[in-house]
């Protein structure tokens, strides 16, 4: 958590408490709307869509495997690419099982490429249960783009082919660790839509419906603060303001300005719902027209800062700062709005986050 949303916990927690022992029927209901849509309308379908993306890009890196040519190779990109959007766009409300199952971790780790390495140059055959079996920084989406965007991963020969073994192997297990997740969240199976939309009844994990809106909102802050470091990194502003690329997220496939994209759309869903007139801007406005106005104003001019950024992220850097520093500084000033405003409006309590990873 950044020092300025730490300052701000303490005067929002006191406001929090005075809020929250108001009270009142509309504000239940609206809140409980919300829970039910979220769940069933939003995380639900973005949960299976992952699932859906991940099986196709299994299936895409076991073609490569079996006929590695420059079709294959670019299907299994594209394939990437979707499962990626997929993955980013419930940034904004990866919890519960997501947490409980560490999905973070085992999907988007920031890769050991000499662990990766020394794995491609060893002779172990590079099975699904082998991989399975080694660190988090040798799997998931990451290590899957430092292999498929590469040169090599049409090369011929052993290390041709261990290198697409190796591809398969993690498509495989990528797409088991989605599946766990969104069975989790099945009506039919874990049924966590029904979890998180009775919160407060018999059944549900959150005791009360204001620890449910709780987790919501700081899941929705703790994705903005991610979103922020994501260029603040890059940019150097935590090492001086020497650009440093190599920190850019998904550089190797120039992938990173659509990845804040599609976090943004997902924060996007949370607030403004799965049709754009739900969310939480419909239970906020009910009491504070102006927050909800100030919250989708900064919605709208993080978009707008990301769109102005003249792709790839890895130049723009360098040749375009100021774009780049536009779009971080206009994430910092939705990340201050929703920890203090809508944490007010609300009556949220803060909690530390340890970015879940990222």
């Amino acid at each position: 958590m950044s020092p300025i949303l730490r300052r701000l916990i303490a005067p929002t927690l006191m406001l929090s408490l005075a809020v929250a022992s108001c009270g009142d029927s509309q504000g239940t209901a609206l809140r409980s709307a919300f829970l039910k849509e979220l769940a069933g309308d939003v995380a639900l379908p973005a949960y299976r869509d992952f699932d859906t993306r991940t099986e196709a890009l299994a299936g895409a890196l076991a073609a490569l495997e079996a006929t590695p040519t420059e079709t294959t190779l670019t299907q299994a990109r594209s394939a990437w690419r979707e499962a990626r959007a997929a993955w980013l766009r419930q940034e904004a409300f990866r919890f519960g099982p997501a947490e409980e199952q560490h999905t973070s971790a085992a999907v988007n780790q920031v890769p050991s490429t000499t662990g990766i390495d020394s794995l491609l140059a060893g002779d172990v055959e590079l099975t699904e249960t082998f991989v399975a079996e080694q660190g988090a920084n040798r799997k998931g989406l990451l290590a899957i783009e430092y292999l498929l965007f590469d040169a090599a991963a049409t090369e011929e020969g052993s290390a041709g082919a261990r290198r697409r073994a190796y591809l398969k192997a993690l498509g495989a297990l990528l797409h088991k660790d989605a599946t766990a997740v969104s069975t989790v969240w099945e009506p039919e199976q874990g049924n966590y839509v029904a979890q998180l939309s009775n919160a407060g009844n018999e059944g549900s994990p959150y005791t009360t419906q204001k620890e449910a809106v709780d987790t919501v909102v700081n899941r929705l802050i703790a994705s903005v603060e991610v979103a922020e470091q994501k260029l603040s990194k890059p940019l150097g502003f935590e090492t001086g303001g020497t650009v440093r690329p190599e920190l850019e997220e998904a550089r190797r496939s120039d992938n990173s300005l659509a990845d804040l994209g599609n976090a943004v759309l997902g924060m996007e869903r949370v607030w403004l719902g799965a049709n754009g007139n739900g969310g939480l801007s419909k239970v906020v406005a009910a009491s504070n027209k102006q927050v909800d106005a100030t919250v989708r104003g900064d919605l709208a001019a993080v978009r707008s800062a990301l769109e102005a950024i003249p792709p790839p992220l890895r130049t723009a850097l360098t040749n375009d700062r100021e774009s780049v520093e536009s779009a971080r500084a206009a994430l910092s000033t939705l990340r201050t709005t929703l920890a203090s405003e809508v944490v007010s409006n609300l009556g949220v309590t803060l909690k530390f986050n340890d970015n879940d990873g990222d």
